[in-house]
């Protein structure tokens, strides 16, 4: 007999690990093929064949919201630093605030947190900004905002971690500034617990697209020059010069640490649901 609890996080059910997944990934797939300007997503057509809208939440009391209006507050807060005190200013600012082996080792240890609110510039503030949005709308179906947040922040926090690590073995790597490992792991995240889901845009499973988004980062990350690895190396010096530099001034391997962790996270922060043990003992 199954028990059931109507409403948004709860159910009551003797069989958990099948059908918790199948539960919390009914509650974040996107489903439907239109657009809206009232918040619904394109999207996807999951296998079970099931059809319907996808929503995001609405901007207003939340956390993707929130977290999109502080993003943007630390933007403009730095472009009024540059326009008022000039470049040395906005050039301390970043330096102050951005994360680095060589900041952490002389006791600015807040950089851990404030390089994920720094941006470099607002076409880095805008992608990450959007895909924050995106993922924190879809998790908000099944997370509080504050597993949302505490998510993110590890995730962000691992990759800067992975980021300093790097730097104390090879000198010359610049501070990192952006929400980009965080924001990884939250859609990494989101794809692990809706993994049979297609989006209208790429039409590839979201399986499949977090296997893109971790091995190319992976891959990208190998293939950086000053690695000095043998042929990938290479490889990099010919993509360098066909695309440009900034394709390796990208923290790939913030990406991926942080896209590992959403995904062997995501488990951990789904809320438990009750069981019909768990209602006898309550009862008791």
């Amino acid at each position: 007999m199954k028990w059931r609890i109507v409403g948004r996080k709860f159910e009551l059910s003797r069989l958990h690990q099948k059908r918790e997944r199948r539960f919390y990934e009914e509650k974040v797939s996107v489903f439907g093929g239109r657009w809206s300007l009232l918040g619904m997503m394109p999207v996807v057509r999951p296998k079970n064949g099931r059809s319907g809208w996808g929503m995001l939440q609405m901007p207003g009391v939340n956390t993707a919201t929130f977290g999109v209006l502080i993003m943007v507050s630390v933007q403009l807060a730095l472009a009024l630093v540059f326009r008022w005190k000039g470049l040395d200013a906005l050039n301390s600012a970043y330096l102050e605030g951005g994360l680095s082996w060589k900041g952490i080792i002389s006791g600015r240890v807040w950089q851990l947190f404030t390089h994920i609110f720094l941006h470099g510039n607002w076409a880095h503030l805008a992608v990450n900004a959007l895909l924050f949005y995106y993922a924190a709308a879809r998790l908000s179906h099944v997370f509080s905002g504050w597993r949302i947040f505490n998510l993110f922040m590890v995730c962000g926090l691992g990759g800067g971690l992975a980021h300093i690590t790097l730097q104390a073995f090879v000198p010359g790597i610049p501070p990192l500034v952006g929400a980009s490992g965080g924001v990884t792991g939250l859609l990494v995240g989101f794809f692990s617990i809706s993994p049979d889901s297609k989006m209208i845009i790429f039409n590839v499973s979201a399986r499949n697209l977090s296997k893109g988004v971790l091995g190319s980062s992976a891959l990208l990350f190998s293939m950086t020059p000053w690695l000095e690895i043998p042929l990938l190396a290479d490889l990099g010096r010919w993509l360098e010069s066909v695309i440009g530099n900034f394709i390796f001034e990208t923290a790939h391997l913030v990406h991926f640490v942080g896209g590992i962790l959403g995904w062997m996270l995501i488990d951990r922060f789904l809320p438990r649901l009750l069981s019909s043990d768990d209602l006898a003992r309550m009862r008791t």
